[in-house]
């Protein structure tokens, strides 16, 4: 799935409409955006829904953007470049425009992308503790074979649980024959509790990434069937509450990687790039020891101390750009919008969360990590770094769009496109493009900010 190759033909068309003398009756306004790269794919996928909408577009308008980083996004929707911008990352102090708004348009996982020829099982997903990402991106670790990232890839068990109980809920399971049964029993208080929540079942073949097979209202008893796989393990909530993670048998979590003696090719942005905010800002507060500076845009700034000359660190521009570097070199290591690597076909790393558990990168496993989220009333996003819960990838960022309170008839159509986004284009098509459409009190405060745009 060539996302940006895709659109680009699309963008290079809206472009040329945007340019061209045309009545404004006819072609509506010409809103060009642009700015982080993370989430160029999406905005790509629902530009060019949105131009051909005349249902939720109904003047219209036409919607392009570019991928150049968040920092280039925020310097050129401030001055003017650009009617609305995309970043992961906030505008430093005093550099905001006074009547900026700041809306979260959708999320997802910064994954760990990375190429090692001649490691065994060849297609294995490489297993790192949020400690090893820090010190390999630190430039502390410096080869594949390194004991330490061989000591977490090695085959290890989880236990059969049949049932468990939480809060007046009884979840359990059984395997009959070539399927998998459920039964989740509510007493009158759960349900109540739980009235307006959603009981879910997530099944997780471990070391692989989270699929919800069940998201049911509260009853007083719901089943659901499945079909058996090995090595899965099924977790069971009411709400934000954990019921219990089961197991119909004894599984094997991982499984024994050799590794090569193998540089490893770190590559990092070149650009300013909110990635690199998001992603150095969980290094640093997750692992103060190891990334003692505080985030920024900059991975040059954010580095511990200075980033090494003799090849063993590279750059590249956008998030296409680490995601190709990898591609095309042995040993390299990057982290990347998961959408860039898919599309490349190259393997992201199952990380180690804050609650012990190895997870892949995925929309489901982001959402329940953004579950743990506070979101201010400016509508930044403040993640729990702390967050425990079993199924949470814990690298993700949220992209948000940059508009303007200001009325006008440009702001007026950034906020329908904004509306659009959020509402139709992100719940349809974010979890198949590698994202992560937003939730709960998040999706609520996003929605609120799209009131305030062109309000005055």
């Amino acid at each position: 799935m060539k996302l940006r190759r895709k659109f680009a033909t699309v963008a290079a068309i809206a472009a040329v409409a945007g340019m061209a003398p045309v009545s404004s009756a006819v072609a509506g306004t010409s809103l060009g955006g642009g700015g982080a790269s993370f989430l160029a794919n999406m905005m790509d996928i629902c530009a060019a829904q949105y131009n051909r909408n005349t249902a939720f577009n109904t003047n219209s308008d036409t919607v392009t953007y570019a991928s150049v980083g968040s920092s280039s996004g925020k310097t050129n929707f401030a001055n003017g470049t650009y009617k609305f911008g995309g970043s992961e990352s906030a505008y430093s102090s005093g550099t905001a425009p006074a009547t900026l708004v700041y809306v979260p348009l959708v999320g997802g996982p910064i994954a760990i992308g990375y190429r090692v020829d001649g490691m065994s099982p060849a297609n294995a997903q490489v297993r790192l503790s949020g400690e090893l990402v820090a010190k390999i991106f630190a430039g502390q670790i410096t080869n594949w074979s390194d004991p330490a990232i061989a000591a977490v890839n090695k085959a290890t068990s989880v236990a059969k649980k049949l049932t468990s109980t939480k809060d007046g809920v009884k979840a359990t399971v059984a395997k009959v024959g070539t399927k998998v049964n459920f039964t989740v029993t509510m007493n009158a208080a759960a349900r109540n509790k739980y009235k307006a929540k959603k009981v879910t079942i997530t099944r997780t073949a471990l070391g692989g990434s989270p699929k919800i097979v069940l998201s049911a209202k509260p009853g007083a008893k719901l089943t659901r069937s499945i079909a058996y796989a090995k090595n899965t393990v099924y977790k069971v909530k009411a709400g934000n509450t954990t019921i219990g993670v089961l197991a119909v048998e004894k599984v094997q979590d991982g499984v024994n990687i050799s590794f090569p003696s193998l540089p490893i090719r770190v590559v990092h942005r070149s650009d300013g790039s909110g990635t690199t905010n998001n992603f150095i800002n969980y290094l640093n507060k997750s692992f103060p020891a190891i990334w003692t500076k505080p985030t920024s845009d900059t991975f040059a700034t954010g580095f511990p101390t200075t980033v090494p000359t003799d090849g063993s660190f590279q750059s590249a521009r956008g998030n296409e750009g680490l995601a190709n570097y990898v591609r095309d070199n042995n040993g390299a290591i990057t982290y990347a919008e998961l959408s860039y690597l898919e599309e490349r076909s190259v393997k992201a790393a199952a990380v180690m969360n804050p609650g012990k558990r190895f997870v892949a990168p995925s929309p489901v496993s982001s959402a329940v990590w953004f579950e743990a989220a506070d979101v201010a009333d400016t509508g930044l996003v403040t993640q729990n770094f702390a967050n425990t819960a079993a199924d949470a990838y814990p690298i993700n960022a949220i992209s948000y769009g940059l508009a303007s309170k200001t009325t006008s008839a440009d702001n007026t159509a950034v906020k329908s496109y904004f509306s659009y986004f959020l509402g139709q284009c992100a719940p349809k098509n974010a979890a198949g493009a590698g994202y992560t459409a937003l939730q709960g009190a998040i999706l609520a405060k996003a929605q609120a900010q799209v009131a305030k745009i062109s309000a005055g």
